[in-house]
């Protein structure tokens, strides 16, 4: 009983810091599927609120296809627990291919009795299988306590980044003030509008997920060594698998597998990618300000030959403009910097000490217990027999 206290302790551990797939045999039906069943179940009942009434019946009538709605639900929930021999009104423990399945096509069924609309059902088909892959991959990963978990990291470096962005703000501002103040830069980022726009933003964090991605194996991949016995020990001490933790025989844990190696490449990025966005977001303020204070709306008309005024602050005798022409050259500038400020975090020491290393030795604890946790399950599993 208390190996399976520390077992199951230490699994959550590693849910907790966006880690779920360092649990051994880490299951879809089991670990995954019902992990994100709430929120399977808040969609099947939002899509049948949605579906069930028509605006061509009358209350009443609606009524009773709401109803009748929720009550085939419940008898399709009823039979697929028959079919696996619980109790009609169980939750499962486990969701297969049949419930799965049941999630999919129980809400594209309802247009169908309520209305024959079978292109209307076909839709919500096709838009629930999107949604089980996008609550796949959310769950799977834990994406959520992936974000909580570098939000704690940032709360605690909050100081640290402040002080860096004061000696960042002024390098990136240097670089970038001048096209902020030049009229190409307003005709060409200030004038275009739609899809365009957003795919010229989108390709500087695209690079700069690039340029992290190849970075990292360099980065994770000395993390799974623990030569030092007392390294090893003030890692694990302060986790749940603290009490037995032993270190592997030759000092390290076994290899990541594919989706272990993917698990801690999302924890890396989304943690160093939150820092990058805070430092971006301020950096966007900046070129705000600066374009509200010295950008006024005549200026913008001459600069992008057009202007777009969306607010106006008038301070003594001059008038302050936020403009769509403004905020579309401070969008474009704030990711080019963002993409400035990676290639700086990645390749100075002084960003990467200041800026990374709290970072690098969680995800190394996390490597640590993972390798307590091998061991201790494997000590477990021949120790077994002899019982």
């Amino acid at each position: 009983m208390a190996e399976d206290a520390v077992r199951k302790a230490t699994e959550q551990w590693f849910v907790g810091r966006g880690l779920p797939h360092f649990i051994a045999d880490y299951e879809a039906a089991r670990d995954i599927w019902t992990r994100a069943m709430p929120a399977l179940t808040l969609l099947v009942l939002v899509e049948v609120v949605v579906l069930a009434p028509r605006q061509d019946f009358p209350l009443w009538l609606n009524a009773v296809a709401l109803a009748g709605a929720f009550a085939a639900l419940l008898g399709a929930w009823a039979l697929v627990n028959r079919r696996r021999r619980r109790p009609p009104m169980q939750r499962p423990d486990s969701l297969g291919p049949v419930e799965v399945a049941a999630f999919v096509l129980g809400p594209a069924l309802v247009p169908v009795i309520a209305g024959g609309q079978v292109r209307q059902a076909l839709g919500v088909a096709l838009l629930n299988v999107a949604l089980l892959g996008l609550i796949y991959v959310t769950t799977s990963y834990g994406i959520v306590a992936i974000v909580r978990w570098a939000l704690r990291v940032l709360g605690r470096q909050i100081e640290a980044v402040v002080s860096l962005v004061a000696r960042a703000l002024p390098l990136l501002a240097l670089l970038v003030t001048f096209l902020f103040l030049t009229n190409e830069v307003w005709q060409t980022a200030g004038a275009i509008v739609g899809p365009t726009y957003w795919v010229a933003v989108g390709l500087f964090p695209v690079v700069g997920v690039v340029f992290l991605v190849v970075r990292l194996p360099r980065d994770i991949g000395a993390l799974n060594d623990f030569g030092d016995t007392r390294d090893f020990q003030t890692l694990v001490a302060p986790t749940p698998i603290g009490s037995v933790a032993q270190l592997p025989a030759d000092g390290r844990a076994p290899a990541l597998g594919r989706r272990e190696w993917g698990n801690v490449g999302l924890v890396a990025l989304f943690s160093q990618g939150i820092q990058i966005l805070l430092v971006s977001m301020l950096i966007g303020v900046f070129f705000v300000l600066l374009g509200l204070l010295l950008v006024d709306a005549a200026t913008t008309r001459e600069w992008a030959h057009q202007v777009n005024v969306l607010a106006t602050l008038t301070v003594g005798e001059r008038d302050l403009v936020v403009t769509e022409q403004l905020l579309r050259v401070a969008g474009f500038l704030t990711a080019f910097s963002g993409l400035n400020f990676t290639v700086y975090l990645l390749t100075d020491e002084t960003y990467r000490r200041e800026f990374r290393d709290e970072v690098v030795g969680d995800l190394r604890q996390a490597f640590a217990v993972r390798a307590a946790y091998l061991r201790h399950l494997a000590t477990a599993a021949v120790a077994a027999p002899a019982r």
